[in-house]
């Protein structure tokens, strides 16, 4: 019984990469950074270089998924796609809009769910 859970929760680290990776590509391919930007700053008159210190200041100034330009393992890790799943994995969920912390709630909701 114990091997049975424990290959269960193997096979649910690949499950749970796969799908944030193909959640993260359909994010992107329907909002990408620049139109991210356009709508938090405000969508008439922002200039490039507005939306370029957004990006910067929201991590989103990286590449996607492969980072050419980095060297050795920073190819993978200097991305978009590291750098917001691995706070995932981490259960820090960042804050809403209204500044609150989003892991924190969920902690305090979770129990009555279950």
């Amino acid at each position: 019984m114990l091997a049975y859970i424990v290959r269960r929760l193997f096979y649910a680290i690949p499950i749970l990469v796969g799908v944030n990776l193909i959640t993260f590509a359909l994010f992107f391919v329907v909002n990408p950074p620049d139109d991210m930007a356009r709508m938090q700053l405000g969508m008439k008159r922002v200039t490039p270089e507005a939306i370029e210190r957004w990006k910067e200041a929201h991590g989103y100034h990286l590449p996607l998924l492969y980072n050419e330009d980095a060297p050795g393992m920073e190819k993978f890790t200097r991305t978009i796609f590291y750098t917001k799943s691995v706070r995932l994995f981490l259960f820090d969920f960042g804050r809403s809009d209204s500044g609150r912390d989003i892991g924190y709630d969920i902690r305090q909701r979770m129990w009555p769910s279950l």
